[in-house]
Parts: structure tokens; sequence; C-alpha cells
């Protein structure tokens, strides 16, 4: 029997495992996915949560659908991803729960489709399942599965691991209906992940490595049949590119590179993939920043020896290219990071969460050279061997296992978090920017500023801890000096909600014409902000305009429905203006908004 390029498909095994094998597989990759990641339910919105999630007013209605589909979010394309938090929030709404049982769901059956994945590679069930069991636990994925936020990217994750295997069955079997399924997962995919991008590579590499055989025709002209055989998923590729970039004009969360150009930034990357590769060997010391200084020049000490060591191992990968697992786990590890290289400029140089899908290839060859010594020993007759084998397994696990319940730990709530990350990273400025943010929410003022302004000292440009620090001095009764620095804030980039807080720093002193006008800019910008709309409203409502105050209450309510400040500030408005039973409505709104605010953290 042949697979559809002419291939020989390995017949079936006599020694074939079970279905009952396959279940308890399963079951222990299930368990070990649960244990590792279960007191993530004890943990609070943190860090973007609130941008995507709490603050999101576009996720509380499913009539935004269309919006998903035409516009980014912050300068993200993932429609698919929008719509998922959108369908939990409609069940959960801010109630931390569902959310990190969609992310604890996601992982594990992305653990389990490792295990298929491998096993229908290589068709050595132990190896596969130790591979899945190493996944399942490592502490790099925490920042994957502790934050909720990231743990919507598992559904892009799980879309595209779903369709690369639903095309190995294809290529096994021929079945078209294989086919035309992995190319809809992949639609899927990358609608609700950039990361996904990469598949058709690792389908040629898969492709490359485990096919057995190929005809006369494939060995003299492969670039042919590459293109015959993966065009639609290249089609889909094009079509997706010019539709994001050209269309809907979204080119992503930064225009300039890292590094000041393209090439500083590459080789500042050899440096992050080398550190990379040491992570996943020694997850210790992680963290949510990394201090990385950009490169100089080629010829920098740490230059020089990451790219020895990534050349040492793309060399070792080609020289014992028979060696088919660690073939395709070397170029699978590249393949994946392609998006996250900064080819295409990214905000930070390195983050754990970019090795979710790349320490796969770490957990296969792992695994697989574990399993190589065991059946060493087990052949030369040496047992002590083969069961410290088994006892260095099980104890890799456990490591792993206790760290990432130890990490999850640290996602316990912003000041927790950004505590720790100022700890591991004192140099950091968006570390310092968040925990003085963390800090001005829980009123202690003094605190944030001086965390604000350490995160300018360290980072002068930093636009976000410039307007932050610019409130707190409004806050302190400095106008003049909040005025300076949220001008110098919006001169780096003209941020929305920047714009918004320059507006109630007019507001604060009386200036509502020029209030109006920064509220307007905010809106110009987003015109989805509902903040916004409520902020000029107010303005609106000084200056005796109370038609325009109206409309633009009723549009923040509009665009969030769960806005109980924009609910009771119309019906202020109402009061006044004698609509004393429209007024009435909207106080119960805000208050009922407000109890199930004050309800929620108290089931925390």
């Amino acid at each position: 029997m042949t697979s559809h390029n002419g291939a020989l498909v390995n017949k079936p095994s006599k020694n074939k495992p079970s279905k009952y094998s396959f279940t308890i597989s399963v079951l222990v990759i299930i368990l070990l996915s649960v244990i590792s990641y279960f007191n993530i339910f004890q943990n609070e919105f943190v860090w973007d949560d609130h941008i995507f999630i709490l603050e999101n007013p576009d996720i509380r209605s499913f009539s935004n659908i269309p919006v998903f589909f035409k516009e980014d979010v912050d300068g993200l394309y993932r429609p698919l991803r929008t719509l998922h938090y959108t369908f939990i929030y409609s069940i959960a709404g801010k109630n931390e729960f569902l959310y990190h049982f969609n992310s604890i769901f996601f992982h594990t059956a992305i653990s389990i489709l490792v295990f298929f994945i491998i096993f229908e590679m290589i068709k050595k069930k132990w190896i596969a399942l130790t591979s899945a069991l190493i996944f399942a636990a490592h502490p790099i994925h925490t920042e994957r599965v502790a934050n909720i936020t990231a743990g919507f990217d598992l559904l892009g994750i799980f879309f595209m691991l779903f369709s690369f295997y639903i095309y190995m069955k294809f290529s096994e079997s021929g079945e078209r209906g294989y086919f035309f399924a992995s190319l809809i997962l992949f639609i899927f995919a990358l609608l609700s992940s950039e990361e996904a991008i990469t598949l058709p590579l690792l389908i040629i590499l898969y492709e490359f490595c485990f096919t057995k055989e190929k005809t006369s025709e494939q060995k003299s002209n492969p670039l042919k049949n590459i293109l015959k055989d993966y065009t639609p998923f290249f089609a889909i590729i094009i079509f997706y590119l010019f539709l994001r970039f050209f269309a809907l004009q979204i080119f992503g969360r930064s225009q300039e590179y890292l590094a000041g150009n393209f090439y500083l930034t590459m080789l500042t990357m050899l440096e992050v993939y080398a550190y990379y590769i040491y992570l996943l060997f020694i997850p210790l010391k992680l963290t949510l920043f990394y201090d990385i200084k950009a490169a100089g020049t080629i010829l920098g000490l740490k230059v020089l020896l990451a790219g020895l060591l990534l050349l040492l191992i793309l060399f070792s990968a080609i020289k014992f290219r028979k060696n088919k697992v660690l073939f395709f786990s070397v170029f699978w590890f590249f393949i994946t990071l392609i998006p996250m290289s900064n080819m295409l400029p990214l905000q930070i140089f390195m983050a754990e969460r970019y090795l979710y899908v790349p320490s796969i290839s770490f957990s296969l060859l792992a695994s697989y050279f574990l399993f190589k010594v065991y059946n060493f020993a087990k052949e030369k007759k040496k047992r002590i061997l083969a069961y410290s084998i088994i006892v260095f397994v099980i104890l890799i696990l456990a490591f792993y296992s206790s760290r990432a319940i130890m990490r999850n730990k640290e996602w316990k709530n912003d000041l927790v978090l950004w505590s720790k990350t100022v700890e591991t990273n004192p140099n950091n400025s968006r570390a310092h920017d968040n925990l003085g943010f963390t800090y001005e929410k829980i009123g202690k003022i003094n605190e944030a500023k001086m965390e604000f302004e350490k995160a300018v000292e360290l980072q002068p440009n930093n636009f976000r801890a410039l307007a932050n620090l610019g409130a707190i001095y409004a806050k302190l009764g400095q106008y003049n000096a909040s005025i300076k620095i949220l001008k110098k804030s919006i001169e780096i980039n003209p941020y929305h909600k920047t714009y918004d807080k320059l507006g109630l720093v007019y507001l604060d002193l009386k200036m509502e014409e020029d209030a109006i006008k920064q509220f307007n800019a905010a809106i110009n910008i987003n015109p989805r902000y509902a903040k916004a709309h409520n902020d000029l409203a107010a303005a609106y409502a000084r200056i005796g305009k109370f038609d325009l105050a109206m409309g633009e209450f009723k549009e923040a309510i509009r665009l969030d429905k769960d806005y109980a400040e924009a609910h009771y500030n119309l019906g202020i408005l109402f009061e006044f203006m004698k609509q004393n039973e429209e007024a009435k409505k909207e106080f119960e709104i805000a208050a009922g908004l407000e109890k199930k605010e004050l309800y929620i953290k108290k089931l925390e």
C-alpha cells in the first residue's frame, strides 16, 4: 500500500498497542497536565488580561463578530481568538474559573495531540508517551497556561497541530477527506494565531523525514513535487497575508526593529535562540520579561558563541540526517520559531511563551535519546543502567511538574507577578511600569510614582510609563508637570489612552474645551474606546451641551454594555433633565453591575 505521493506505508505491526493501552496513556497525560497546572485556579486576572478581557467591550456581545474579522486588536489579527473570548465571556463574565479551565483544557488537549503526532511519526508508544509527558509538565509553558490571555492563543496552536496530525493521516492513507480537513483546520489556525503560518514548512519537513520511499520523478525534482502537492496550503497563506497587510492594513504591534535595524536585530536573535535552548534544558529563574541587550557587532563574544552553538546544532542535524528524529526535531525547533524571530519587528526580543510549539522538538529529542540509552542498556543486559533511565525520567517529570506549580504561584495577582518580575529583572522598564500601575490601583500613590520614575529612567522613550507618570503627577496636584509629561508621551507614540489621560487633567483644571479636544483625539484613534466617550460626555455636560453629552454616554454604553460608570453618569444626566424614570433605570443597571463586581470579588 502506498501513500498519495508513492510512499510506502508501514504495515500495521503485530505488536501495535491496544486501544486500552492508548487510553491509559491519554489518562496519564491528562493527570500530569492537571497536576502541573491545577493551582492556577487560585489566580486572578493579571497583566494583559485587563486589556483583552476585563476592559475589552468588544467581547461582550456576539453582535461584534463582524468587527473581529475587519479590525485588529492592539495590532493583532486573531478574529477566531476574539470570538473565543466572547464565547467564554458570555458564560463566565469576569469570573476567572472558566478562563483558567479553558487554558488547562487546551494545554491538555495539545499534550495529547503531541502524543498522537509523535506516535504516528515513529510508531514507538513509549517514546511518544514520554515526549507528551515532558511537554505537558515543562515549566516553560506556565506563561501560556497560567496567563489567561496567553491561554487563548492555545486555540490556534491546537488547530495548527490538529491540522498537522490530520495531514499525517492523509499522507499515510491517501484519503482526500483528510487533506481537505487539514486545509480547513489550517484556516482556523491562521485566524486564531499567526504562529500557524509555519505549518506548510512543517508538513514538508515531515514528508522529507518520514516518507519512506519516493518515485523517480519526485527524487529528480523535489521542488516541483512540493509546489504541486502543497499549493493549497501556500495559497491560503498568500490570501491571509493579502487580507491582513493590504486589505485590512494590519501590520503588527511594532514598526521598528528593536536593535535599530534588521541586521543587528538578527545578530541579537542568535543570542536569544541560544538562550531558548538553555531554558529548555534548565528551566530555572523563569521570568515574564528578559533583559536582552541589542548586539552591536558580529564580533561580540556572546554573538560569536551563540552563532557557533547554533551552527554546530544545524551541522550535526545535517551530517546525521539519516537519524530522522534528530533532523526533524532540530528543524522543527527553528521553523516554529520563525514567527518570533523578529524578522518582522516584534515588541520584545524573547518570551517564554514563544517556546510553546518549539518545545515539542525538545520533548521528542529528549525522550528519543533517553530510550536509546535504555534500549542499549537492555541489549547489553545492564539492568542498573536501564532502571536508572526509568528513575531519571520519573525524576525529570517530577522536577518539571513541581517547577511549573511553583511558577504558577507567581501569577497569583498583579502585585505578586510584577514584584517577582522586578526582583528577577531590576533593570526592566516595563516591569517597573506595570508594578507602578498595580500600586496605583491599590492606592499606593507614592510607591507607584517611584516605580514609574524608575521605568522612565531605565527607558526614557517608554511612552506608557510616561503616561502613567503624568497621570500620577495629576493625582498629586502637580498639573504642569503632568501635562508636560503626557504631551511628551504623545510625541513618542500618539496612544489613545494617553490622550484620554491628558483630557482628564484638563477636566480637573476646568479647561473643558481643551479636554474635549483630547477626548476627541482619543476617539479618532480608537472609536471603540468606551472610556473616552464617557469622559467626553462628562466634558460636554459641564459646559451645558446636554444633547451631545447624552449621545456620548449612550455611545459608551453601546460599546460596553457593562460600563457601570457610564450608566451611572447617564442616570445623573437624566435626573438633571427631570427624566426620573429613565434616571432610575440607569441607576438600577449601574447598581446591578457594581453588585455583580462585588459578588465576583467575594467568590475570589
